[in-house]
């Protein structure tokens, strides 16, 4: 496969942080050069509460990978002057762009629950990038994420599509300590054009909240996921094609699955994958986890086109053999991607039949969610995407009603009022609908809220569709 042009493409930007009364400050770091210095990421790596991962791209002439970083104090201005914290870590060449260097470093012996400013870059050369923030993770206490999906943009104008809702995202939910992506983050993963995109039109979001990522499909080749995230993998994880790993957060244990990865008995799944997810998530229950969330790019449970494909309705397939795993595991949250539409599961047990529930209402400031109280079995979800690409409702009789009975949400997909896509009248037009959802775990309560986006009403602001929740007694 052709590799992704030398082409360099920089983006200069400044830090918005919104303050205590609505005001904004920006900062960028002093004597900087931030020219060099793209594509910032910060993830997950180690403990949550006092560690954190960090990746950036620069030209081949800088020739260290360095972070500062400060504690934040107030509204003042981050002063790197005055003994900053400060991590060293690796270079290597892009395995998908030959003419930039990928950095990663990890800053550990941070304090919980602490907000920090932070730059990357080149301390010899003094380069850096602009300066960003990141919280630590409480040891204890409540928390809230946004998690959505399949970003992939074709074009540069979908990408800036895809980078607005994340935007929209991280100011409705403004409360958000993480965002946790189910994969498809760009269209074709060993161009690099289109991760210069989707991190340059999002990097001033992204600079600001640590990202929890999945590989999907479309990143599955040649390095092209890991390239762009520090993570810590388990060391059988298959990183040419993508990642599997976990963290913990709070009271909550999150498990991220690589479903590009196959075996003879699982479809999607190496062997080695699934004996790390039943020793990783016995080992969290066993250190106290109240809640496990687990990430499937390529779901089981799922309203349309990929319902009926092979790898997930086959004798091997992730809908058979992986699905009952996650009810013996007592998995409380499955999170999907893949297949561009909004639905919602009732718990479903190893058996693959949804079980009776007890459901409670609460009305908080004239809003009402409905929780389902001790499920027996794991809730699926599939948050539509957050970019242009959208399908159609799979009709296919092989599923019945029998299967459609299993979901408490599996409408039409809401862009189908505007008609097919030109180019492809299989699915909805694309760029008119996208989504997300608002996660808050507090103490032996899940809640969800999910947000619409419609280009064409509401001047394109986010408004809700959906909310429910899990109480576990």
């Amino acid at each position: 496969m052709k590799k992704a042009g030398r082409k360099i493409i920089s983006f200069a930007l400044t830090l918005s942080i919104v303050g205590g009364f609505g005001g904004t400050l920006s900062f960028a770091a002093e004597n900087s050069n931030s020219t060099n210095v793209s594509k910032v990421t910060v993830t997950f790596y180690g403990d949550s509460t006092n560690s954190k991962g960090f990746t950036w791209y620069t030209s081949l002439d800088a020739k260290n990978s360095d972070v500062q970083i400060v504690k934040k104090t107030g509204t003042k201005k981050p002063d790197f002057k005055k003994k900053p914290l400060l991590f060293s870590g690796r270079h290597t060449v892009s395995t998908n762009s030959q003419g930039e260097y990928v950095h990663k470093a990890v800053a550990t012996g941070l304090k919980a629950d602490t907000e920090y400013y932070y730059c990357v870059g080149d301390a010899s050369l003094n380069k850096w990038s602009e300066v960003g923030s990141f919280t630590t993770a409480p040891k204890k206490g409540a928390f809230t994420f946004i998690d959505l999906a399949d970003t992939q943009a074709k074009a540069e104008d979908e990408a800036i599509l895809s980078s607005q809702t994340i935007a929209k995202a991280l100011d409705t939910v403004s409360n958000a300590e993480f965002v946790m992506h189910n994969g498809d983050i760009v269209d074709n993963g060993v161009k690099e054009e289109q991760w210069n995109w989707l991190l340059g039109h999002s990097q001033k979001s992204l600079l600001n909240t640590t990202v929890a990522p999945s590989a999907g499909n479309h990143e599955d080749e040649n390095y092209a996921f890991i390239d762009h995230f520090n993570l810590d993998v388990s060391k059988k994880s298959a990183a040419k094609t993508g990642a599997y790993y976990s963290y913990d957060y709070s009271d909550a244990h999150f498990v991220v699955l690589n479903s590009n990865e196959d075996s003879e008995k699982h479809a999607n799944f190496s062997e080695d994958q699934i004996k790390w997810l039943k020793k990783d998530v016995k080992a969290a229950k066993t250190s106290g986890a109240k809640w496990i969330i687990v990430n499937i790019h390529k779901g089981p449970y799922t309203t349309s086109n990929h319902a009926t494909d092979d790898d997930i309705m086959g004798p091997n397939g992730v809908r058979n053999q992986v699905a009952p795993l996650m009810a013996e595991l007592n998995i409380d949250f499955v999170l999907q991607g893949h297949d561009h539409i909004y639905a919602r599961t009732k718990p479903i047990k190893s058996n693959g039949l949804a079980s009776q529930t007890e459901k409670i209402k609460e009305t908080k400031k004239g809003q009402t969610i409905e929780y389902t109280v001790n499920p027996d079995g794991s809730i699926y979800l599939i948050p539509a995407t957050a970019g242009p690409k959208v399908y159609y409702k799979n009709q296919n009789p092989l599923l019945g009603e029998s299967y459609y009975n299993l979901f408490e949400v599996a409408d039409e997909n809401h862009a189908a009022i505007y008609g097919p896509d030109p180019n492809d009248n299989r699915r909805p037009v694309r760029g008119q609908i996208q989504n997300f959802v608002g996660i808050t775990i507090n103490k032996n309560k899940l809640t969800a809220v999910t947000y619409e986006i419609d280009q064409n009403k509401n001047h394109a602001k986010p408004y809700i569709i959906d909310r429910f929740g899990i109480i576990k007694k």
